[in-house]
């Protein structure tokens, strides 16, 4: 008579003592349409009339018809791999880790080494024709030939009218050749096409302070600062300026 309940005590404590790996009850769906649970240490009991097991035959209650063993039950879904970038994108970190490098130099041989390394990527500009008509530009210039120089460079910004380092370089001719309207508009359009232009609005300012506008001048060299905040010579340029434009703090 108590053989069986006494057998049940024994299993629970037994299942109790390796709960962590053993569950004390495993339900399953019984093959053929049968239902039964599993206790480990007795085996198979059958479930009463309309009671249901759920485990490798029977989806838990209330899942869709149809599912398989695998289709229930906690699942972690696989990472998707990120697509590869493109060379712009990878283009447009690498240069906004450099102007991360220029913004946060500690000392301004530090803003110097990042600001050349934009510069020079400013320099190339993806095309092997203005690439090419750029140098033999600057070639000109270098040989004390303005107007050879900037004839090479009109063909440079009609050709390539989005490139800032082409407005630039013609900018630079220009003052060469004493012509600072020109060359003031040049720098505005190269700091439009890209704001954080710091040499161009370094230039802008020194042109309109040459041409008496010194507040135009101060307001360039501020902007040119905000970008390159380590520009020692610069900032004794716009303390200067500052004093003149707007005269010493009480």
């Amino acid at each position: 008579m108590f053989a069986f309940p006494m057998a049940l005590a024994l299993v629970a404590a037994g299942a109790s003592a390796q709960e962590d790996e053993h569950p004390a009850l495993e339900p399953y769906g019984g093959e053929g349409g049968g239902n039964f649970i599993v206790i480990p240490g007795i085996g198979k009991i059958p479930l009463p009339p309309g009671a249901r097991g759920f485990g490798p035959g029977n989806p838990p209650f209330g899942a869709p018809p149809g599912l398989g063993p695998r289709d229930y039950g906690p699942r972690s879904a696989a990472p998707r791999p990120e697509p590869p970038k493109s060379p712009e994108q990878r283009q447009v970190e690498d240069m906004n880790k450099l102007f991360s490098r220029l913004a946060e130099a500690e000392d301004d041989r530090e803003a110097q080494s990042a600001a050349a390394a934009i510069l020079r990527r400013w320099g190339r500009s993806g095309s092997d024709t203005i690439d090419l008509l750029a140098a033999r530009a600057a070639a000109a210039e270098a040989a004390g030939a303005p107007p050879l120089a900037k004839a090479l460079l009109d063909y440079v910004v009609a050709l390539s009218p989005d490139w800032p380092e082409g407005f630039v370089r013609r900018a630079r001719v220009l003052s060469a050749q004493g012509d600072e309207a020109g060359a003031i508009a040049d720098l505005e359009t190269a700091a439009r096409l890209e704001p954080r232009r710091f040499d161009a609005l370094q230039a802008l300012g020194a042109l309109a302070e040459k041409t008496g506008d010194k507040k135009r001048a101060l307001d360039a060299y501020r902007k040119a600062l905000a970008i390159s905040p380590r520009n020692d010579a610069l900032h004794k340029t716009e303390e200067r300026l500052k004093i003149e434009v707007e005269g010493r703090d009480i």
